[in-house]
């Protein structure tokens, strides 16, 4: 697909007497998406990072606040588990968009 130059797009709208919304979903959507899907691509290591620092400190019930609480054990099996769950939710969620990115946009 060929990027439209953003001088251009408008008057074609205009041209195709497109609507509003139709413009937005025909015109701006397919070039903002490519780099919407990258930049959350980026943000959702400090999102993981951000959430399990907020359930330790300020939760009872998810991933983060039970490796906290097992910490004061010393339980480093449950502890390990934990990690590894969140790290493998982390890669698959990474891995769905890099996918969905190359297939929608190549």
């Amino acid at each position: 697909m060929r990027l439209i130059n953003r001088h251009s797009s408008r008057p074609l709208a205009m041209v195709l007497a497109a609507l509003p919304f139709v413009a937005v979903l025909r015109m701006a959507l397919p070039q903002v998406l490519p780099r919407l899907i990258s930049n959350v691509r980026l943000s959702l290591g400090s999102a993981w990072l951000f959430l399990i620092a907020a359930e330790a400190v300020a939760a009872d019930v998810g991933p983060g606040y039970r490796i906290f609480l097992v910490r004061r054990c010393l339980a480093m099996d449950v502890i390990l588990t934990y990690v590894i769950r969140i790290t493998a939710l982390a890669f698959v969620l990474d891995w769905g968009l890099k996918q969905l990115s190359r297939r929608a946009f190549p």
